[in-house]
């Protein structure tokens, strides 16, 4: 690799020294932070680790040698650095620093520059963490906010086996391929959660019908539940969809830099991401399901309720009735005049209740109640 660096330029060494000084985090405890700016230099070493940490950039990448660079949270001073060093398009570098970009794949000649959205968990809550990649034949960059678990994980993978077994010589296209894989695989914990959640949801709703617990700040909060799940799903899908179209970007040959050889590695991601996006789709659909058989659940609960109330006032009706018409100031002697005999009021009374047990079977039998 050609350094287009010349005298003057800041070094490794020096960025790396003026991130962990004590004035550059005031407002943060004064400790000695690990290097934000690392390389890696990735190789073919007879007896000896396939990748190792370097403090230098070195002046020639040889045959069968990849450089990987990995900055976490750079500043423009740095990014600039890493542009004049690498030969950086002007573009790409300010898309890394205005972020909230979506996952896409750009050819800027010199260099393929990629967005990968990593899926995270953080307090119960989805969130996705950008990663930036410059690449070209023969070295890496990788640019991301914050300490990154997809990193950690792809350097102890290259430092334990390199990229065995996608090949034997070290490529920025396989290392490309080996963040997407890590990236895309992170959906499906998420997804199984999404699925565990709405599985709970399905047993609530009828749990909640059979203990007749018909309070509407109940339903409304199961539906916001719900509503929040669907979000989830959203944020996924809209991270996933581009990400998709880069995969099949690669897939076509599109991409400068990929070998054909390592297609066939990146066909199993792209399989990947049409079946995560399978997965978004139905548990949408799934959410929706949900969501109707809750308010379908509360209408029968409150039809219940409205027949029985209706049985009890039809109950009622034909004795309010006879009360109108006779009152209910039975005195003896009100069949037999002059007679002492109180059978008019146990008559009535016997009426009613007549009446009242002959409605509750007539209803029972309508499966009224």
């Amino acid at each position: 690799m050609n350094d287009p660096c010349t005298a003057g330029c800041v070094t490794l060494d020096d960025l790396n020294q003026v991130r962990s000084h004590e004035s550059y985090y005031p407002v943060l405890l004064r400790s000695q932070p690990r290097p934000l700016i690392t390389l890696t230099l990735l190789g073919q070493r007879d007896g000896a680790a396939p990748a190792k940490t370097v403090k230098d950039f070195p002046e020639q990448i040889r045959d069968g040698e990849m450089l990987w660079v990995d900055a976490e949270s750079p500043t423009e001073e740095e990014l600039g650095e890493l542009k004049r060093r690498f030969g950086l398009d002007e573009f790409a570098v300010e898309d890394v620093i205005h972020k909230d970009q979506r996952p896409k794949l750009e050819d800027y000649g010199k260099n393929v520059f990629a967005v990968i959205h990593v899926p995270i968990v953080k307090n119960h809550r989805s969130e996705i963490i950008e990663l930036f990649i410059f690449f070209q034949k023969n070295w890496i960059i990788t640019i991301h906010s914050m300490e990154s678990e997809l990193i950690q994980a792809v350097d102890s993978r290259i430092r334990a086996r390199g990229l065995a077994p996608l090949g034997n010589i070290p490529s920025p296209d396989l290392l490309y391929y080996v963040f997407l894989d890590f990236a895309v695989d992170a959906y499906y914990p998420i997804l199984d959660e999404v699925e565990n959640r709405l599985e709970e949801l399905d047993k609530q709703a009828v749990t909640t019908f059979k203990t007749r617990v018909r309070r509407m700040e109940n339903v409304v909060q199961i539906v916001t539940t719900i509503g929040g799940v669907r979000k989830r799903l959203m944020v996924l899908r809209r991270s996933l969809t581009p990400t998709r179209d880069m995969l099949g970007m690669v897939m076509r040959g599109a991409v400068p830099f990929v070998a054909d050889s390592s297609l066939r590695s990146f066909r199993d991601v792209y399989d990947h991401s049409f079946q995560l996006l399978e997965t978004i789709d139905n548990d949408r659909d799934r959410t929706s399901d949900v969501r109707d058989l809750y308010i379908s659940l509360h209408s029968a609960s409150t039809d219940n309720t409205i027949k029985l109330l209706t049985a009890v006032a039809t109950m009622f009706l034909p004795l309010s009735l006879l009360a109108g018409i006779y009152g209910t100031n039975f005195t003896p002697g009100f069949f037999e005049p002059g007679s002492d005999s109180p059978l008019g009021f146990y008559l009535f009374v016997s009426a009613m209740v007549i009446t009242a047990l002959g409605f509750v079977y007539y209803f029972k039998r309508s499966h009224w109640i």
